[in-house]
């Protein structure tokens, strides 16, 4: 009898450690989620983050254009000002910026010439 019970329970230990060969480990797979989850964790914050400076050299922009535009006296010349920095932002050339608003290429570079030079000033920093 007691050999008849060993023997079940050998065979019954033997055909377990069978199958836990062939089931699926369950451990591995929540690694390799965690590790997908925390690859795409670092992506999404690495793309905020380039946003976030995106945005705040747009903010930056921004207040050095109405810092300058406030300076200008009429509303008409502060919205020249502000064409002809925007302009600017955007890598336009002085040539174009002149043929764009109607000025001279002198005027262009007259408007800008503070606005260049603050910048200078800032890039030192």
């Amino acid at each position: 009898m007691i050999d008849l019970i060993i023997i079940v329970l050998l065979s019954s230990s033997f055909l377990l450690f069978i199958l836990s060969y062939f089931k699926k480990d369950r451990v591995s797979e929540l690694e390799q989620q965690l590790e997908d989850l925390s690859i795409r964790h670092m992506q999404e914050m690495y793309q905020l983050k380039k946003q976030l400076k995106k945005l705040e050299g747009e903010v930056r922009l921004k207040e050095q254009q109405s810092a300058f535009v406030q300076q200008a006296k009429s509303s008409s010349q502060q919205q020249l000002l502000r064409e002809v920095i925007s302009l600017y932002s955007q890598n336009w050339d002085f040539e174009s910026i002149a043929e764009h608003t109607g000025l001279t290429v002198i005027e262009v570079e007259r408007l800008l010439r503070p606005y260049i030079n603050d910048q200078g000033k800032k890039g030192e920093l």
